[in-house]
């Protein structure tokens, strides 16, 4: 079993705009963050991940960066995060920053300078810039199509008496795509890593880590084959990470990189966690799997293989900032349409039981401990670029269902979050989840969320490496941990029904039910210590 700091580690995702806001402006900020910084540490949690802290015209809320040496003023100063970074470095907790290195914001100075220098100038060199087809190249340069949806090339200025240009953005118009074969583009980035990891920084997530380099020729999808190939996880992007893994490597205590990656084939996620590489990737097989035994057994096998076939240890999450959260995700549907909390909350509590007895990392999404559920944002309070991008016909409501504000003090204007309007409306009832109504409450899920992750500290067998084969059959999951000469059996009932087991040396239950009572009951999960 190694010892790496980062190998058991629980991160807790802070997104910055949602989590607490001190100088009263409806947005979360650096100073909220410290107020709340006991709760972080009485959850137990050993490193927090926060979405973008850089300067950015918020035209995708922090992931069109305009200058990657400062912090948003809406969020503080680099004074502020300074003395951040130490108040949580006091309490033992790691800080992982959020790294965009597939796009910078259309007000970054040197998308500005490309804007400006003219017709030739070489600061588009930093961008990918291409001639239209069609006359006078009135039609983008090729067919791909934008993560938010819509073309992927939006115009650029010509001259005159040439075709029109366009420039790529995978994503929104305002993130426009860099060209990684640039020198400066390279070098800028590694110079960004070493500002932020000499202030202290721990080590960061990569976002759209697969991304950077395009298919030569940029060739249009039908062409190519398809359009991710074509966009995304080029080869040469394994040669930017080594340079980072080695620059990350050069510091004391150890740092760590973590890829947002989406690969067509687990074959070419293996390239990616190699041991020059990143230490980590996200495993998001979870997020969008649905309610089964055997789904789960086959994404928890195809993980501990990826992990046995790199040495890269697993990452667990149930949900982040991008993805509807899980508590409605598995919640199932009462006959009027709303979801049974009694059975959400035993599905909730199980997974999380699950995935504290496996070997690896577990990220945790903030408000994830107080069971928030994904909310219903009214589509005139929508803020999310991806929403507007839609087409007509779309159902996709975008993200900012997951990104309500967090409840803090049940008696407070606004659960407590601010005193003036919050960026995203507060729905009714969300005070009912504040942290205040959960702290004192024994059987509250906030409880229970601390209780698990210091079970998880404190008992070797939980965060051990040594894990046995992962079987499923008739609805019921269930493999073996072991630590020295402890061996605990976990089994989850993901059935309609209940399932009779050797309950005789149970040391935990998910559910309330009498720890005498043979039968695991639907959604319920138990640790059995084997003698």
């Amino acid at each position: 079993m190694s010892h790496d700091r980062w190998d058991s580690a629980v991160v807790y995702q802070i997104y910055w705009r949602s989590f607490m806001d001190a100088n009263q402006d409806g947005i979360g900020d650096i100073e909220g963050l410290r107020s709340r910084i006991d709760h972080i540490h009485q959850l137990g949690i050993d490193a927090i991940w926060l979405n973008p802290t850089y300067p950015s015209p918020q035209g995708d809320h922090g992931y069109d960066v305009s200058d990657y040496f400062d912090v948003e003023p809406m969020f503080g100063s680099l004074e502020e995060f300074d003395q951040m970074i130490e108040d949580f470095h006091e309490r033992g907790i790691m800080v992982l920053m959020d790294i965009v290195p597939n796009h910078v914001s259309s007000h970054h100075e040197w998308f500005q300078s490309a804007l400006t220098g003219g017709i030739g100038n070489t600061d588009e060199e930093r961008f990918i810039i291409r001639d239209g087809t069609g006359p006078g190249g009135a039609n983008p340069p090729n067919d791909w199509v934008s993560i938010f949806g819509g073309p992927s090339w939006s115009p650029f200025p010509s001259s005159e008496d040439s075709l029109q240009r366009w420039y790529l953005h995978m994503f929104d118009p305002c993130q426009p795509d860099l060209n990684w074969h640039h020198t400066d583009v390279r070098d800028r980035f590694e110079n960004i890593l070493r500002f932020w990891l000499d202030r202290g920084v721990d080590g960061f997530r990569i976002d759209v880590a697969h991304g950077l380099f395009k298919a030569p020729g940029l060739p249009n999808r039908e062409g190519f084959g398809d359009n991710w190939s074509a966009c995304w996880d080029q080869p040469e992007v394994h040669d930017i990470y080594r340079k980072w893994r080695k620059i990350v490597d050069e510091y004391e205590p150890s740092r760590f990189l973590i890829g947002e990656i989406h690969t067509a084939t687990r074959e070419r996620l293996l390239e990616y966690v190699r041991s020059d590489q990143l230490h980590a990737a996200f495993d998001f097989s979870f997020l969008h799997q649905d309610w089964s035994s055997d789904g789960f057994r086959d994404k928890i096998r195809a993980n501990l293989d990826l992990w046995k076939d790199t040495g890269a240890l697993p990452v667990w999450t149930l949900s982040n900032h991008d993805e509807i959260r899980h508590w409605s995700r598995y919640a199932p549907l009462l006959d009027d349409g709303s979801p049974d909390d009694q059975v959400a909350n035993v599905r909730y509590k199980s997974l999380l039981a699950l995935v504290m007895a496996l070997p690896g990392r577990i990220f945790l999404y903030n408000g994830e401990e107080l069971a928030l559920p994904q909310a219903d944002v009214p589509d005139e309070h929508r803020q999310d670029p991806a929403f507007f991008r839609q087409t007509p016909e779309s159902d996709y409501k975008g993200r900012d269902g997951c990104r309500i504000p967090m409840p803090w003090e049940a008696d407070l204007p606004n659960a407590g979050f601010t005193n003036s309007e919050p960026w995203l409306p507060m729905p009714d009832g969300w005070e009912d989840y504040s942290a205040s109504t959960q702290h004192d409450d024994p059987n509250s899920m906030l409880n229970y969320y601390r209780s698990m992750i210091q079970r998880r500290k404190t008992e070797n067998w939980m965060k051990s490496d040594s894990i046995g084969e992962v079987d499923s059959s008739s609805g019921i999951l269930s493999f073996v941990k072991t630590f020295e000469n402890k061996q605990v059996r976990v089994i989850m009932n993901f059935s309609d029904s209940e399932f009779r087991f050797d309950n005789d040396n149970t040391i935990l239950r998910t559910s309330n039910s009498d720890t005498s009572n043979p039968f695991l009951r639907p959604g319920e999960v138990a640790y059995i210590e084997i003698h």
